[in-house]
């Protein structure tokens, strides 16, 4: 069909299809009952002028194939009020249900660079008629016609009609008017930017705030505390809370009447939610997981926290009803943070009311009984540490960005009463403490006091205010000292010390400018009390010499700066000092301090080099005491069995030694001690060694053979060990038949195992993978030793990881947490990439077991190994797929999916493009490797990637192939609808943020400086 033979044979035909794919669209839309109405729907046939200039631009006026050229012939408009409704009737399967869509004509118009910048915004659809409709009478002659749908807005209607019938039908001609109508170009662009999009996006705001106005009009009218009250599981109060944060909180006209209605039900659908067992949530895809307790109680917890203002003390309260049963720990540390947030001073608050929230909160808990209090320390433990604090913080969000504020709270007489009452709680509560845990947890909390704000300025006055309670802190604990752990007391003088530093800076200020010299005086005298009453104590003297880290000596009060090593020294010549002046009169007395040390409970490393040094040089040096110590010794004094051993090989009594030996061998109360001794000492005893294996095993002491399993891996290959490779063997079937391969994490780091790893013949080398398939995970450690394995037995490993993944594969979910592939690797990948071929014939046969969850587990291992699809990797998958088939071909596929669309792919994916051009599975999963972006940063991030993605396709554009060709013509133009359609998505987005934050640049005022992050 030619223009002429449009305009005298098919115009009436093009205007009737019109016609008729607007009757259908308004009978579609109406029963449709969820959809919005249009403004109107409109259609036409396309006029003669307009054609030909469309034809003349094109330069196509001859064109013979007028009806392929041209898919507007025929076309019809929607155009609805709001971009809510153009949204919601394109989310919608209305068209699609109606007409059959030419989806490679589907376009978004939108001012992409794509689209050259053009400001007309619309979605456009290419439709025919089904065949449904083509069989009726009345419909047969639009077979094969096609017409355009355009949906857009209204005012994006208005726009496009007025500049079409303007800048586009310009019948000035050439020589004239050109610059007016560069003006009147501008002036539309200048319209669409200033007033249409913005008044288009400020009416879609005000819909949307007002069906949130009616949603939450529905919750209030159905009475939401019946609605709670008799909520049958938690999948319905869920939906219900989920409801009343969204919709009716924002919009309740009195909030605090509101909230004080609403406490109660919120705490009693907790309690009823805690009682109730989850239930399915039945979808048209099958049931999901209902919601637990622990759901309804953490959404309830953020409905709380938002209302916190507007009643603080009732707030506080539910809080803690809430907290009192509640099982899990994380949701306790979410109240618990609610309740920091509700406690903390914040300059809003603070400019309304001072500090008198926090003395409301404080009082609150005053009127509990001391039993109560105790059982929810955290909270009032977080509520008096705020109270103290002398930082005072806000924050004001934007669309974009976050002011937050800080400064120090405003010193005045209602602060002093606040700090006051609190620090005297936070002391009530050190004496009702019943072990040194509770009684850090209140210190921590008092060292708040004396602190002054971090990042703000800070008056004088509240300086001398933290000084004063400062030394009352001290006072406190001085008059307590003599009561107090060894433990807790030189916690206590390490912190003071610093406390210290600081009150002599305020005291040799000459001209006294922070005017709080005499407090600052006073708090280094109540200092000196504190150091002074313990160091009374010469027990603790030695104590602290021989135990801790945080110990301070006699030189640290001197000097400006904390010197570790220096301390070091001292301690250890002290220690030396110490094993000189044990004798027969006092021994007694050292016993029990050493049992004493040995009695400290620490889990940091640093607590006991010195004290374990000391019991290796005491029994170097004094054997025969050290012998009476260990035939007293309690389980705790006995955990430095090791070390007593060391010094007795030392001592020159090998009498005691041997049969201290002997003794533990026999009575095997600690095997593992003695194989330590052994394995860091310069002992060398391979029949003793071989006896303690076999004595463990015997003894099924776990911990003893992993640990005679590392004396192996150091010291393979020396004179103390003999018979290795049995010993190893031995080892290594008594933890496999355990299954159990702790033994990794004190192996991973020897670098003195290198030896081992050099030697290992296959049979020990299958032993070691046997025992690492019962790791749950292939971590960091694991993986260090997989690494020295695949040096020399890659094939093994490869084994081994076919092996976790049958084992993954039959257990399923009854192998709970089992993970048999990690989710990268950190250094394995350079020994797994090293032979392609051997990895994809691996691949084949997990694929041949498993091809349904292949991507996401051998998949994913292949891809892991090969990360960032290296060139030999993907040369080898092409090969593969040109000379094989259908298996091949979605194998490939299968781990092409896990990577991120790199370019090294594509030799593979043009590869399964030229063979299975009509294959629509495999089309698809070459485009889902194509488009794969990971992990995108910002607003359009993916607009930016998928951008990126098409620019690599133009290379396929090029490819002799015609099915590659035609692939990536018909990918580029999908990724320019993808493009355009996620930046109007990424637009909308934003210009909705925007109107969703108060954008007043009124900082509000109060204390502090501000900055924006």
């Amino acid at each position: 069909m030619n223009i002429n033979d449009y305009e005298t044979k098919y115009l009436a035909t093009y205007e009737a299809f019109a016609e008729t794919v607007r009757f259908i669209l308004e009978k579609a839309l109406l029963a449709a009952e969820d959809l919005p109405r249009p403004q109107s729907v409109q259609c036409r046939a396309k006029g003669i002028k307009s054609l030909r200039r469309r034809l003349a631009e094109a330069h196509n006026l001859d064109t013979q194939s007028l009806e392929l050229d041209r898919r507007d012939l025929a076309a019809a408009r929607l155009i609805f009020y709001t971009n809510n409704d153009v949204e919601r009737f394109l989310a919608s399967p209305l068209i699609r249900d109606n007409f059959e869509i030419e989806e490679d004509s589907t376009k978004i118009h939108h001012p992409t660079p794509e689209n050259n910048g053009k400001q007309y915004r619309a979605d456009h659809y290419t439709v025919r008629l089904g065949e449904d409709r083509i069989r009726l009478p009345e419909y047969a002659r639009f077979a094969g016609l096609r017409c355009e749908i355009q949906v857009q807005t209204i005012l994006n209607h208005a726009w496009s009609e007025t500049s079409h019938d303007i800048l586009y039908k310009d019948e000035l001609g050439d020589g004239y008017g050109g610059k007016a109508m560069k003006g009147i170009e501008r002036r539309f662009k200048r319209i669409m930017d200033e007033y249409l999009i913005p008044a288009g996006f400020e009416m879609q705001k005000a819909q949307q705030e007002y069906e949130r106005v009616l949603h939450g009009k529905e919750l209030f009218d159905k009475d939401i505390v019946k609605l709670l009250d008799n909520a049958q599981n938690n999948n319905e109060r869920y939906e219900i809370l989920s409801g009343l944060k969204d919709y009716a909180i924002p919009h309740y006209d009195d909030l605090p009447a509101a909230y004080h209605g609403l406490k109660g039900p919120l705490l009693r659908a907790v309690k009823a939610a805690r009682a109730t067992e989850p239930v399915p949530i039945e979808t048209t895809y099958g049931n999901m997981e209902g919601f637990k307790a622990n759901a309804v109680t953490k959404l309830v917890v953020e409905i709380v926290g938002s209302l916190r203002n507007a009643d603080v003390t009732g707030t506080l309260q539910l809080l803690i009803d809430i907290y009192r049963d509640e099982p899990n720990y994380n949701i306790r540390q979410q109240i618990v943070n609610a309740v920091k947030n509700l406690s903390e001073y914040n300059i809003d608050a603070y400019n309304h009311v001072g500090p008198m929230l926090q003395m409301a909160l404080i009082d609150h808990l005053a009127g509990m009984s001391n039993a109560e209090v105790d059982s929810i320390r955290p909270i009032a433990l977080t509520v008096w540490t705020e109270a103290i604090q002398s930082d005072i913080t806000g924050a004001k969000w934007k669309a974009d960005s976050v002011i937050l504020s800080t400064g120090a709270v405003p010193a005045s007489d209602q602060l002093r009463e606040v700090r006051d009452k609190a620090i005297k709680a936070l002391f009530a509560a050190y004496d009702r403490s019943t072990d040194d845990a509770q009684k850090r947890a209140v210190l921590s909390a008092l060292d708040a006091a004396t602190r002054t704000p971090n990042q703000a300025q800070f008056s004088n006055e509240l300086l001398a205010i933290t000084v004063k309670d400062a030394t009352r802190i001290v006072d406190f604990v001085t008059e307590r000292a003599k009561t107090e752990s060894y433990e807790l007391l030189q916690h206590l003088e390490h912190r003071f010390l610093f406390e210290y530093f600081r009150a002599k800076g305020l005291t040799e200020d000459p001209e006294n400018r922070f005017g709080c010299q005499a407090e600052a005086a006073a708090l280094v005298a109540e200092i000196f009390k504190f150091r002074d009453t313990i160091n009374a104590d010469n027990r603790f003297v030695r104590y602290k010499v021989l135990v801790g880290f945080e110990s301070v000596y006699p030189d640290h009060w001197t000097e400006k700066e904390f010197d570790y090593r220096g301390a070091d020294e001292y301690r250890c010549g002290e220690a030396n000092r110490y094993i000189d002046e044990i004798n027969a009169v006092n021994e007694n007395d050292w016993f029990d301090l050493i049992w004493r040390c040995a009695e400290t409970k620490s889990n940091d490393l640093a607590t006991f080099p010195v004290f374990g040094n000391f019991i290796s040089k005491l029994a170097e040096r004094k054997p025969e005491v050290a012998d009476r110590f260990l035939a007293k010794a309690s389980d705790d004094l006995r955990s430095f069995l090791s070390g007593f051993l060391n010094g007795l090989a030392l001592s020159g009594r090998s009498d005691i030694y041997e049969r201290t030996l002997e003794s533990e061998f026999e009575s095997a109360r600690n095997l593992t001690a003695v194989v330590r001794h052994l394995r860091y000492s310069d002992v060398k005893k391979p029949e003793f060694a071989a006896r303690l294996l076999k004595r463990a095993i015997e003894e099924d002491e776990s911990i003893t053979v992993i640990e005679c399993l590392l004396f192996a891996l150091e010291h393979y290959g020396t004179e103390k060990i003999a018979d290795i490779d049995i010993y190893l063997r031995d080892a290594l079937t008594f933890l496999n038949d355990r299954k159990d391969p702790r033994w990794v994490s004190g192996a991973w780091f020897l670098e003195k195992a290198t030896k081992f790893y050099e030697e290992l013949n296959p049979e020990r080398t299958a032993q070691v993978l046997d025992n690492l398939i019962n790791l749950r995970q292939v971590d960091y450690q694991a993986e260090r030793i997989l690494v020295r394995l695949a040096e020399r037995h890659l094939e093994a490993v490869w084994d081994y990881f076919s092996a976790r993944l049958a084992k993954e594969a039959d257990e399923g979910e009854d192998e709970e947490h089992f993970e048999a592939v990690p989710f990268q690797f950190h250094d394995l990948e350079n020994e797994l990439s090293k032979d392609p071929k051997l990895a994809i014939s691996n691949g084949l046969s997990w694929f041949a077991q498993d091809q349904r969850q292949f991507q996401f587990r051998g998949g994913r291992l292949l891809s892991s190994a090969f990360p960032d699809c290296s060139p030999e990797f993907a040369a080898a998958l092409a090969e593969l797929v040109k000379a094989g088939g259908d298996t091949e071909a979605d194998f490939a596929l299968a781990i092409l999916q896990n990577y991120r669309g790199e370019t090294t792919t594509y030799v593979v994916l043009k590869e399964i493009v030229s063979m299975f051009p009509d294959d629509v599975r495999k089309m698809a999963g070459v485009r889902g490797s194509v488009d794969n972006t990971g992990v995108v940063s910002g607003e359009l991030g993916f607009v930016e990637a998928w951008r990126a993605k098409k620019e690599s396709l133009m290379e396929w554009l090029a490819d002799e192939r015609p099915a590659v060709k035609a692939f990536s013509e018909k990918h580029i133009a999908e990724l320019e609808l993808m493009i355009a359609s996620e930046q109007r998505r990424a637009e909308a987005e934003r210009e909705m943020r925007k109107r969703s934050y108060d954008e007043d640049d009124e900082s509000g005022g109060g204390a502090g400086n501000q900055g924006e992050r």
